[in-house]
């Protein structure tokens, strides 16, 4: 065909295409429309809404409470801009959309859908819950029902239930024959056949190349809680002694003396000996502390996989300006996602360069709805 048609336009409608077929997180997750914040810029913080939430009221017969539909709002830093450019030749912009799509176009839709895929799953660092053992990927059905169980036990909703497992906890599930034998699934052997995971046991079952493994900090000597701490706070002070050390990394998981609940580093934090430093945490401090509580460190090195609603993430992928010095620029978006391509002339190497880019911000906004699968 004529290179009439590989306008920007043109282009971008395709590159979006193959983004949202190509990703795996970045289409479990809950996408919100971000058009308001077009002009946006990388480092920028954005207030996207989540979807909204109701109390169920006990209808007497008589009046019916009307509630407002109260949507939360949760602030996301747009940290990642992704761009893949690339200079195009005199014969390739002969092509027809198919071949350029397949000869370009897809390899680097690909390499973008991996970067945003990589990018959501590092949000691991934000989940404070866990189920499983260290090291272990879940390879029994006792341990995938424990996965169920944890999420029930949040009363995380039964509809819409995913795991994204590593390569190694995929080898190791399809090892489970009731997992494998299509015939007790209910899928007809399409997953198979497909190499997906299909559903088993109430999740939908992904497998992703970009979970993410987490190496821990350490804790040298027995540290304790410094001085008193009300329940509600999210940063607790931390002592050390004569030999001791403090040495953690966000995502870390910790623990206080007398209090079960677990709690997710938010930063790096390094303290030498006799001396003392802050830690931030999530969840907010469940129980307060009187000071001198024994702190562990309640996790070592493990592989993230996740196991969630998708309300539990939000990705926000906003609008970019067009620039006014290129060519010939387009910004595509649907349900959430956008694209934008930028079709300029390099005086230097004398050839059109074709740029695509995404900016994106991700958070876990409700913590509650996700836990860490260790393996």
């Amino acid at each position: 065909m004529a290179n009439t048609i590989l306008t920007p336009s043109v282009i971008a409608r395709e590159a979006l295409m193959l983004l949202e077929s190509n990703m795996v997180f970045g289409n479990l997750v809950f996408r919100g429309h971000q058009a308001e914040f077009a002009g946006a810029k990388a480092g920028d913080t954005i207030q996207v809404r989540g979807p909204a939430t109701f109390t169920a009221d006990e209808y007497d017969g008589a009046v019916l409470t009307i509630q407002d539909a109260t949507e939360s709002s949760v602030p996301v830093t747009l940290e990642k801009h992704f761009d893949v450019s690339f200079k195009v030749s005199d014969r390739e912009m002969t092509l027809s959309i198919e071949d350029f799509g397949q000869q370009l176009l897809n390899p680097a839709m690909v390499a973008i859908a991996e970067a945003v895929d990589g990018y959501v799953a590092s949000k691991y660092a934000e989940v404070y819950q866990t189920v499983g053992t260290a090291g272990a990927p879940p390879s029994t059905l006792a341990q995938v029902a424990a996965i169920d169980q944890a999420l029930n036990e949040a009363r995380v909703p039964l509809g819409g239930r995913v795991t994204v497992m590593n390569p190694q906890a995929k080898a190791d599930l399809f090892a489970i024959p009731s997992f494998a034998e299509a015939d007790k699934r209910g899928d007809d052997g399409t997953a198979l056949r497909e190499a997906s995971m299909g559903r088993f046991m109430g999740f939908d079952h992904f497998m992703n190349q970009n979970v993410k493994s987490h190496t821990a900090g350490s804790l040298t000597g027995t540290i304790a809680v410094s001085g008193a701490h009300a329940s509600g706070v999210k940063s607790v002070t931390l002592a050390t002694d004569a030999g001791e050390a403090i040495d953690l990394v966000a995502g870390d998981i910790v623990t206080f003396a007398g209090d079960p609940q677990s709690y997710v580093v938010g930063a790096a934090v390094s303290v030498g000996a006799s001396s003392s430093g802050a830690v931030v945490i999530e969840p907010a401090l469940k129980l307060a502390l009187a000071g001198g509580e024994a702190v562990s460190l309640a996790l070592g090195d493990h592989v993230a996989n996740l196991a969630f609603h998708p309300n539990a993430i939000v990705l926000a992928a906003v609008p970019l300006a067009l620039p006014q010095g290129a060519g010939r620029a387009e910004f595509v978006q649907s349900r959430g996602l956008g694209i934008r391509v930028v079709w300029d002339y390099d005086k230097d190497a004398k050839s059109d360069v074709i740029s695509l880019d995404i900016l994106a911000g991700a958070k876990v906004q409700d913590p509650r709805l996700i836990t860490r699968v260790l393996g």
